[in-house]
């Protein structure tokens, strides 16, 4: 009877293994392409599902800058997309920016314009691709590749539908004055904030402590919750000065930026601007800060309004965000995202609580390894869905 099993579990093994290696893979290929306009060669990943299709297609375009960095928030976010995208029978070109994997050019010399130049290239390169149903290819971008998809949909050689993820409503200026810290992302710290959020907590702790003496000195429950309603009033209107100064102070950079063309004359007073705010911040953080912040990309954005265009975009769109975005304020951008785009019949919102700007859930651990929500994929994929 042992002999018997053994054997029946080694056919079983046999026709298993079989079975698998018949079963065919999904398939991943480098690809190249030429953006017409600029003649830029443009490297890619194209991720194909099993069988013959035709396939809906869909090309991926992520933050600036998120591109060179695989473990950033963004970059998994269009993994997690592509991966469920391509299980469910669609084909994904992920398009590299310019300067990162095999793309010329660089990523702080492409203006948003370039970009949805790119973004119109990627699609036209699927419209050559046999196994590509062309009445369904789309574009899915995160922040600014967002808006990257909404500008190249209001351009000829549109896509058939737009999902984008945490774009910005405002102005580039308006929205990187009112970011946390518009510059965090550059000096990868930020010591002046960090302290006032230490500052905060400390408060918040120190208000726990005296409640607790409080009702242990006899007050009632009432008596303590007054307590510490004042002190939540008073911390809150600290956070909001604190803001307001930072703000100011961003918006003022912006506007040095704007109005001083020439970079040497805008590195030397936004460098006194930092160190004034900063007086800690090493030299190198410095410059590397002020040369961000007058390349042509960060100058093209300061500059970049999304609404004019929006009034040209006709395919159907899904605006999805987080509503614990701290980067993209939820409730101002929508709500400009829907004015630009009141012509247009078919515009889906979904506002999807504790998520953050990567549609991460905002309770769990902080940084890139924070779980991102399965249900926002479900949601993309269920209105992709509805698109056929």
């Amino acid at each position: 009877m042992r002999l018997l099993c053994l054997l029946l579990i080694a056919c079983c093994t046999l026709l298993g293994s079989a079975a698998h290696a018949a079963r065919p893979l999904n398939r991943v290929e480098q690809v190249q392409l030429t953006s017409p306009v600029s003649g830029a060669h443009l490297s890619a990943l194209m991720q194909l599902p099993t069988g013959t299709g035709p396939f809906a297609a869909a090309v991926l375009l992520p933050e600036r800058g998120s591109d060179a960095h695989a473990l950033s928030a963004d970059n998994l976010l269009l993994t997690n997309i592509a991966d469920q995208l391509v299980s469910q029978g669609v084909i994904v070109l992920r398009l590299h920016e310019r300067g990162n994997n095999g793309s010329e050019g660089t990523t702080p010399a492409t203006t948003l314009a370039e970009r949805a130049d790119d973004a119109i290239a990627a699609l036209n390169f699927l419209r050559t691709q046999p196994q590509v149903d062309v009445t369904r290819l789309g574009l899915i971008g995160h922040g600014e590749g967002a808006n990257v998809a909404l500008l190249a949909a209001s351009l000829p050689l549109a896509p058939t539908y737009v999902v984008a993820v945490a774009a910005a409503g405002l102005t580039g200026s308006e929205l990187l004055a009112n970011q946390p810290v518009m510059y965090g992302k550059v000096l990868g710290r930020d010591t002046l904030e960090a302290h006032q959020q230490h500052t905060y907590r400390l408060a918040e702790t120190t208000a726990q402590t005296e409640a607790a003496k409080l009702r242990a000195a006899g007050s009632n429950s009432a008596q303590v919750q007054t307590y510490l309603d004042q002190q939540r009033l008073r911390l809150k209107a600290t956070q909001r000065r604190d803001q307001e100064a930072r703000v100011k102070h961003q918006r003022a950079m912006l506007e040095i930026v704007r109005q001083t063309p020439d970079n040497a004359q805008a590195h030397a007073i936004l460098s006194n601007m930092l160190r004034q705010r900063y007086p800690a911040m090493a030299p190198a953080d410095v410059q590397a800060s002020v040369q961000a912040f007058t390349t042509p990309a960060y100058r093209s954005y300061l500059s970049f309004d999304p609404l004019p265009t929006l009034a040209q975009v006709h395919c159907p769109v899904l605006l999805l965000q987080g509503d614990d975005d701290t980067e993209v304020n939820p409730a101002a951008n929508l709500s400009l995202l829907k004015k630009g785009l009141k012509a247009n019949t078919r515009v889906t919102e979904l506002r999807l609580p504790g998520l953050n700007h990567a549609l991460q859930i905002t309770k769990e651990t902080a940084g890139f390894e924070t779980p991102l929500s399965p249900s926002a994929l479900v949601d993309i994929q269920r209105w992709l869905s509805a698109q056929r």
